[in-house]
């Protein structure tokens, strides 16, 4: 990958999970987060992509899961949990991203691997 790839995959993932912090910020529980899937899942959708192709695979793996869960919700409506599961991801996924331990995403895609295992196909 180029530098100016990296860069550019960089700030556009550093964008999107602000954006979804913004988001979350104004959702207040699961049914917010269900009438708020479509726009979130967008986000998700575009770092579910960029991260893995710049090394960012925990990154990427957080957003896979989350943006399931959130297809899920759009076809079926409010599922439990799911406000504080993405609180949590988006934190997890710009702790990775800025360069933390990986320990919290580990952790929390075992979590989401537990709380949903239906939605997941785990």
């Amino acid at each position: 990958m180029s530098d100016n790839f990296l860069r550019i995959a960089r700030k556009e993932i550093q964008e999107e999970l602000d954006t979804l912090d913004q988001i979350l910020t104004r959702c207040g529980n699961d049914m917010d987060v269900s009438n708020s899937a479509q726009s979130i899942e967008k986000h998700l959708h575009k770092i579910k992509g960029l991260a893995p192709m710049m090394g960012q695979n925990d990154v990427g793996e957080i957003a896979k899961m989350v943006d399931a869960i959130l297809k899920y919700i759009i076809i079926n409506g409010v599922l439990k949990g799911t406000y504080q599961i993405l609180v949590e991801s988006n934190l997890a996924m710009k702790e990775v991203f800025s360069g933390a331990d990986t320990k919290n995403a580990i952790e929390l895609k075992n979590k989401l691997r537990q709380t949903y295992p239906d939605v997941l196909g785990c």
